[in-house]
Order: C-alpha cells, then structure tokens, then sequence
C-alpha cells in the first residue's frame, strides 16, 4: 500500500463531482474525526493491477531487433551494407540485411527475392556461455546482386511488423487449448511417420503447460509443431488463409529467435521442423541456411563426436541408424543427429556446391558401399540410403563441379555405374506394396517405403544427368537408359499410392518427381518425341503433392509450361536453363521461382496460385 497526502481545501467538494474527477486529481476533504484530532487526513488507495496488452512484449522485442539491426547497419556503413563486396542474408524475422562475406568461389547464381526469408543468422550462442559461434552461410544460399533485389528500410514495414505481431498474438489467443492438442495429434497422424523425431510425451507436457488465455507459447518444439500445422493442416482453415499464414509465420521467427540463442536438442528438433515447412513453402535457400545451422547445432553440443565414437567401435556392416525410440532426453541424441544428416542429404541432393569433407562425412563415405540397412524398420532403412548411401553421389558431383572428370570420361562412367548398383539394392530389397494389412482388418501404410524407392530412382537421374549427352547430338545410351528406366518405375510406384497419401507425404517428395518429370521433358524435346501415357502419372503426382506443399505447386507451373512449349513449339519464355540437362533441379530452382513469381497472374492457373493472392 502507498499512502498519499492531499493538501487541505476549504473548497466544498461535492461526491458527484469527486467521481467525475480523474483519480490523480481529486482534491479530498477532511473527515470529522481527523478535524477533532487535529490532525492531517490521510487517504490510502489501491493500487490498479494491469497486466501488459496482448501483443506488447512480442511488439518491444520486435522494436528491440529492429534497432539492433540500426546499429549494426551503422556500424558497417550505410553504403556498404546493402551495395559493395559482400553478400547479404536476412535475419528470421524481418527484411532487414545481415551482411556477411561470402567468399568468391562462394557466390553462385541464386537469386534473392523479397518474399524469401534466408534463416541464417550472424552468430549462434553456445549453451552455457556467452559466446557466439559464427554460423557460415551456405554457398548456395544467396547471390543477392544490385539488380535483382534491392532491400531497403521503410518506416511503414516496421509499423506493419508490429501490426501482423499483434494480430498473430490475437489470432493465437481466439484458438481453445483442445484446438491445440488436435493439431498436435494431427502432426502424429501426418508427419511423424516420415519425419518421427518428436516425442508425444515431451509435447503432452507442454500442451498441459499452456497458459489461459492463449497468449503465448513457451515450449520451442511445440512452437515448431503448431507453425507447421497450421501453415499446411486442414483444421487451420478456421483462421482464414490469410490469417493461418500470419501466425505461422509468427510462430517461425519465435522458434528461430529461440534456437538461435541457444544450442540444445530441442533446438534442434525445432529447426527440422521449420526446415520442412520452409522447404514445403517453397523458400529453399531457407532450408540451406537451417539446415547449415544444424550442423552447426550438431558440432557444438558434441553430437558429431558422439556419433562418429560410436561407428567407429562398431564394423563398417553395422553403421546405421539405430531403432527408433521413446525420443526423449538423451535417447533422443543419437537417433536426431540421423535425422539432420538424412535431411540435409536430400534435401541438397543435385547441388554441386556442397563440399561433405567432414569427419562423420568422410566416414559416412567410407562404408557406403559396405554397411548393411536394416530391412526391417522401413524408417531405418531410409535413413541409411539418405545419410549413407547418397554420400558417394555428393562427392560425385562436388569433383565432377571441379573439373575432376574432364580428362578421365571412363572413371566417370565407372563412378557412376557403382553409385547406380548401391542405390538399386535398397529398391530391390524393398516389399513390392507399401500397404499392409492389419490384424483388425485396417489398411497401414508405410511412407518410408514410397520415400526410399523414389530417392534411389530419382537419384540415378541426377548421377547419370551429366553424362547423358555424347559428342553433338548423340547420346550415351547407358546412362539415357537406366535414367528412362528410373523414371518409368518412379511412376509405377506412384500408381500403386493413393491421392490422400500422396498429399499427406513429405514435400521432399515433389522434388524428385520434379526431377523424373523434367527429365522426360528434355528428351521429348531433344528426340521430337510425343509425350506417353506414363509421364501423366508424374503430374498427377505432382498436383496431388501441391495439394499441401507450395513447393509442388511452383512444380507444377514450371512442367505444365514446358508442355505447352513442347506440344505447340511456341516459345513459353521459359528460362534457358530449364533445358540444359547439366543444371540440375536445384541449379535452376531460384531462377524458375522468379520466373514464376512474374507471371502467375498472366498464367491464370486458379488454385495453383494459391487462395486469395
């Protein structure tokens, strides 16, 4: 209680008028007892309990990284930050610059655009300490130039950061606590078996933990897990498309707020998560820069160490992942760290850029061709082709990118033709169906079986993509036919899956019927061939991944365009890269994007544009 003293007035106060007064106006009169007494009348008021607007500490830490990031642009010159030598990445949440030097054997053609949100920071801080470890930024990730993309600070962006902070935080607090627990059992249903790295009792504990009302949400990995919901689940339709996007985007910069600060396991089961809707999203050198992060992630807590300690006490025929298993506290450990090296080995599939030549990489490299999967964990078994087996293909391409091959045609042939046989023995050791039928009389089907034979075909595209075309015109026939043959049974497998399970899939999946898909194309145009019957097949499977992922919806645009170009051999505009078969998809990713970006509304394509823009 604070007591406060008002003067003495011999001005007649009448009641009416002392409640019409402001309270911290009020001129009080004496009381008959204090008048007796003869002494000052002392009034005591209660303080007003008020709690912080709903959205004011997420609006203050807005304001606070918008001024750091004032400063730090002062502190590098105005001119130089945005205009000069160095490249630029955005920080997570805002469309202001970090610079950040790039070397020049570094900078590619990746294209900026405004709409892509490069989630690479400065620096990420150690647990424990203070210290910062600098994160370095993926080759590939950006090659922003003066022409294509100028970014720049207005007044009016800030302002509007603030106002989409306040109304995701409104959007947050109109969602009940039951809402939250369907989405998250909905993550179970849809993600979780071709991405099972989260641990229901972990985010059990934090629903309980929720406050009332819904204001925010503390848990980093529930913050993930709600992001990605509501960005792609059909039960986020209640907010609007508008609206759904909004939150999500909110929950995003949070959760990279979060893990940036702090290296941990959750950390780092966060950012897969946001990985995956970045990529689903269709902002790729976004997943690059994460998926960087985690590797970071990894090396910092010991989670490399760890694991290169335990294959080396093991023989090269036991290397793998190991079962999956309650994904909680330090049983999480070793099974994550798979999963962020199967992730980033797909997900950067095709890149020549990505130079493995780490310890656990280099070892990874070393039993490739000798390590066993295990058959009977179809998840395991994917992870063993996706962090084992597509390692000699990345070395592949990186010496391939730096001129290893040019004088030794037959070394290449001979590389490639022992990466073909390793990756067609985990599709021959693969069941024929990825149903099965249940003891209750249910229908179970297996994703990771889907996922491991379409990565091995897809992958023999890739290798083989750059040795396909002889001298002039002709073609080498061995690689042109085992890429053929990889694309027909991509899309017999894909007949043998339903629509609903096509859609629920993994977004990484659009991207290697993409890579089949475009290679058809190139052939029907370089042979003056007609299209067949089986090639509509992948663009079906395509439009049923755009269902949920933007990332196939851009897809979709880009074949259904070179099509047109084919059928009626009228020139689309498409750019020339499209049909160079050395570039592969993701050499020509940023570029169709932005292609796509500047006529989407000419294209008149309806819902592949996505709702209401």
């Amino acid at each position: 209680m604070i007591s406060e003293v008002f003067p003495f007035s011999n001005q007649k106060i009448h009641r009416a008028n002392l409640q019409r007064t402001p309270s911290g106006l009020r001129r009080l009169p004496h009381c008959s007892f204090c008048q007796k007494a003869k002494v000052r009348c002392e009034y005591v008021t209660k303080t007003k309990k008020r709690g912080l607007r709903a959205g004011y500490v997420s609006q203050l830490e807005n304001r606070l990284e918008s001024l750091e990031q004032e400063v730090k642009k002062f502190k590098h010159g105005q001119a130089g930050s945005f205009t000069g030598g160095s490249d630029t990445i955005l920080s997570p949440d805002t469309s202001q610059p970090l610079p950040v030097e790039l070397s020049p054997g570094q900078r590619l053609s990746f294209t900026a655009t405004p709409e892509a949100v490069f989630a690479t920071p400065a620096r990420l801080a150690t647990p424990g300490t203070s210290q910062s470890i600098p994160v370095e930024p993926s080759p590939g990730q950006i090659s922003v130039t003066s022409s294509s993309f100028q970014p720049s600070f207005q007044p009016g962006d800030q302002g509007r950061t603030y106002a989409e902070s306040d109304a995701a935080v409104a959007d947050l607090m109109t969602l009940p606590h039951a809402y939250l627990h369907a989405l998250v059992d909905l993550c179970f249903k849809e993600t979780q078996h071709w991405l099972p790295i989260l641990s229901r009792q972990h985010l059990q504990t934090a629903l309980d933990a929720l406050p009332t009302p819904l204001t925010h949400i503390d848990d980093v990995v529930l913050k993930a897990v709600i992001a990605l919901q509501v960005a792609y689940s059909p039960q986020a339709i209640t907010l609007g498309y508008y609206g759904r996007h909004r939150l999500s985007q909110y929950l995003r910069s949070q959760v990279l707020n979060e893990a940036f600060s702090k290296a941990s396991l959750q950390s780092l089961q966060a950012l897969l998560i946001v990985a995956i809707l970045d990529y689903g999203s269709d902002n790729l050198p976004s997943t690059f820069s994460l998926m960087s992060v985690c590797r970071r992630i990894c090396e910092n807590i010991g989670l490399f160490r760890k694991l290169l300690s335990q294959m080396q006490t093991q023989s090269p025929a036991q290397v793998g992942p190991p079962a999956i298993g309650p994904n909680t506290g330090d049983e999480l450990a070793i099974p994550l760290t798979w999963a962020s090296l199967a992730l980033d080995a797909v997900s950067t599939v095709g890149i020549s850029w990505r130079d493995v030549s780490a310890a656990v990489m280099d070892h990874l490299s070393s039993v490739a061709y000798v390590s066993t999967p295990d058959l009977r964990d179809s998840f395991r078994s994917h992870i063993h082709l996706a962090a084992i087996g597509l390692q000699p293909l990345h070395n592949f391409l990186y010496e391939h990118e730096n001129g290893k091959y040019e004088q030794e045609q037959a070394r290449a042939f001979a590389t490639c033709d022992e990466i073909y046989h390793n990756l067609m023995n985990y599709v021959r050791a693969q069941p024929q169906t990825s149903y099965t039928l249940l003891a209750d009389g249910l229908i179970d089907f297996d994703p990771n079986l889907v996922l491991t034979s379409m990565l091995s075909h897809a992958s023999v595209v890739i290798v083989y993509a750059r040795l396909v075309e002889g001298e002039g015109s002709s073609y080498n026939e061995i690689p042109l036919q085992r890429s053929l043959q990889s694309c027909e049974d991509m899309a017999m497998a894909l007949r043998s899956i339903s629509d609903a399970d096509l859609e629920l899939n993994s977004p990484l999946l659009s991207m290697m019927i993409f890579v089949a898909a475009r290679f058809k194309l190139l052939i029907y145009r370089k042979r003056h061939q007609k299209r067949e019957v089986i090639f509509d097949t992948l663009m079906h499977g395509i439009n049923m991944c755009g269902r949920r992922w933007g990332l196939a919806r851009r897809l979709d645009i880009v074949l259904r365009s070179a099509i047109v170009q084919i059928d009626t051999g009228e020139d689309s505009s498409l750019p020339g890269d499209f049909w160079n078969l050395k570039k592969s998809h993701l050499d020509i990713s940023e570029e169709m994007k932005g292609w796509v970006e500047e006529r989407k509304q000419s294209l008149l394509v309806g819902a592949l544009n996505g709702p209401y823009v």
